[in-house]
């Protein structure tokens, strides 16, 4: 391989390993902002905020709730506002008593954080508010969604080019199963580290984010690992088979042929 080809080489593959790292933390902000997996790890987050932006155990009970029971009495849901944001509460959890209605608020207040319509682009809608809720909502995935998509087109550009530049052809399920498996090692203890930060809003959002960090680790790492053995396989494989499809004397048997055709 020469020196040009052996560069470009090494810089595919350094290029194709930032594509891979990329690619799991944009799966990894995508699975965990699922509404289903948000709800049970954002919810005490936003009780938290809300406890701190309007006191919203104190406005459901102080000032909500003997209304609730009375319009309940005839009704099937209650419905307020408070700082921005619409409650609606049914009125067989009102009848579950206030703790119940401030579970049930909590949740309206995730779900409408979630798929509320932002108008604005993501780094804008960023500057909108002090609390960026904006970032875990439905917008959000599906733009670190789009970022995945991306970086997957990419690294299969990558791999395509490594492809013509290795000179062992299955060499490139080799380099890209390591490459996948060194780009999962980082995820193993993300959500760990996050938190020790001590900013606690931020780290409670940080968390969130990366909630599914593991599982994204163990889809790479073991289709990094699937690949790598296949590689492998056919390093060790292929020089065989070639070998007993043509022997030493089948090889002499063809030329004898071709040359006893050309003498015709």
């Amino acid at each position: 391989m020469g020196f040009f080809k052996g560069s470009f080489l090494f810089i595919a593959s350094v290029l194709l390993l930032i594509s891979f790292l990329l690619g799991n933390i944009f799966l990894t902000l995508n699975m965990s902002l699922n509404y289903e997996t948000l709800q049970s790890e954002f919810t005490p987050v936003v009780k938290d905020v809300a406890e701190k932006e309007f006191s919203i155990s104190s406005v459901i009970v102080d000032e909500q709730f003997f209304l609730m029971e009375l319009y309940c009495q005839n009704n099937s849901e209650f419905v307020f506002s408070e700082s921005g944001y619409t409650f609606v509460i049914p009125c067989d959890v009102v009848a579950k008593g206030s703790d119940a209605v401030i579970e049930e608020g909590i949740n309206s207040l995730v779900n409408d954080i979630y798929y509320q319509d932002y108008d604005c682009n993501f780094w804008n809608c960023l500057d909108k508010s002090e609390v960026p809720y904006f970032l875990v909502s439905e917008k959000a995935k599906d733009y670190w969604k789009g970022k995945f998509y991306l970086s997957l087109l990419i690294s299969i550009v990558l791999i395509i080019i490594i492809f013509f530049l290795v000179e062992q052809k299955y060499n490139v399920l080799t380099l890209t199963g390591c490459l996948l498996v060194i780009s999962s090692l980082p995820l193993i203890k993300l959500e760990k580290l996050l938190s020790f930060i001590n900013y606690k809003y931020v780290a409670d959002f940080l968390i969130v984010f990366f909630s599914k960090s593991y599982s994204v680790f163990l889809i790479s790492f073991i289709l990094g690992i699937i690949i790598l053995g296949i590689g492998i396989g056919l390093k060790f494989y292929m020089p065989n088979s070639i070998k007993k499809k043509f022997s030493r004397k089948e090889v002499k048997k063809i030329v004898k042929e071709e040359i006893s055709k050309k003498k015709k």
